[in-house]
């Protein structure tokens, strides 16, 4: 530890005890003792600081909650018992993710009640790439894995980024919410995700601004039918993305979309993995169009009784 950490360590541990001495004095009149609670809360967040400073993310992290506890149950003060709470999740997730995300959880609440719903969908969206990235065990009794939380915490940051009128902040964590539900949830939700790709790209045309990224909005939501085995559900969204954007078709987004929907409906992996070759050669594919591929490969693979190819692997050559 150096000694700048060592320094730092030792005045958090005088905060706190000071916090902690504070408390425990009487106190008479009810001016008096919230002015206790008051001095306690202050010290407790000069601990904190003076913790996160010094590199002790637990320490810190426990010390706002301490702050946090007084802000809110003795205090009143919603406010600052929010920020506490949320400087707690900030210091925790870089050491102990799953206490971080409860943190957050209660500031969320608190956030909400205050009707600060930005705030709040902000540290939703926090908890979200908390489980996406950090493989947070789910602690809310539902015995959900990480990529279910997740995406329940990505669909309540949309949720109330759209109360707020936050229209692109939602849709980001919307598109998350369709990628994580057809990519990494197992089984994955293809079908949700196929329509909440088709209300994207249905809100993008209403812009000028953003009416070119339907494509890519429609073009993920027919793989997410043809990667469901379902042909038919894909061919009608070409149709319908047809009409609702009359440069869908003429698009290289569309004209995969169209060629993947052929080849699904003749059975022909060779036109398949031509016609993959060809779009990435141009338009690199990402992870999550490589995986829905996959799984397209993989139905048509089973329709013809061809399984003998790699079921994790998407071969362009």
């Amino acid at each position: 530890m150096s000694a700048l950490s060592q320094a730092q360590r030792s005045k958090g541990d005088t905060f706190l005890q000071e916090g902690e001495n504070t408390l425990k004095k009487s106190t008479w009149f009810a001016s008096s003792t919230e002015r206790k609670y008051e001095d306690a809360a202050e010290s407790f967040t000069k601990a904190a600081n003076a913790y996160k400073v010094g590199g002790c993310h637990d320490e810190a992290g426990n010390a706002y909650q301490r702050a946090a506890e007084l802000y809110k149950d003795k205090l009143k003060s919603l406010g600052e018992a929010s920020k506490c709470l949320s400087d707690a999740g900030a210091c925790l997730k870089k050491s102990n993710p799953t206490e971080a995300v409860g943190c957050y959880r209660s500031a969320v609440t608190l956030l909400c009640d205050a009707g600060r719903l930005n705030q709040a969908a902000k540290l939703s969206k926090e908890i979200a790439e908390i489980f996406e990235n950090d493989g947070a065990a789910s602690d809310d009794g539902s015995g959900g894995d990480a990529v279910t939380a997740a995406i329940a915490s990505y669909q309540q940051a949309a949720e109330l980024f759209e109360m707020e009128q936050a229209k692109s902040q939602a849709s980001n964590c919307l598109q998350k919410v369709a990628e994580l539900s057809s990519g990494a949830l197992d089984p994955p939700e293809l079908l949700r995700a196929a329509e909440i790709y088709e209300s994207l790209g249905r809100q993008c045309l209403e812009s000028n601004l953003l009416k070119y990224n339907a494509k890519t909005h429609f073009l993920n939501g027919i793989m997410c039918h043809l990667a469901n085995g379902d042909s038919i559900g894909a061919s009608q969204a070409l149709g319908r993305f047809d009409s609702l954007d009359y440069t869908f078709v003429d698009s290289r987004e569309g004209k995969f979309a169209k060629q993947l929907v052929e080849c699904v409906e003749q059975f022909d992996p060779e036109g398949f993995a031509t016609v993959c070759f060809e779009y990435d050669r141009i338009s690199k594919l990402d992870p999550w169009k490589t995986s829905m591929l996959v799984k397209i490969k993989r139905s048509i693979e089973d329709s013809t009784g061809d399984g003998g190819g790699d079921d994790d692997d998407l071969d362009l050559t």
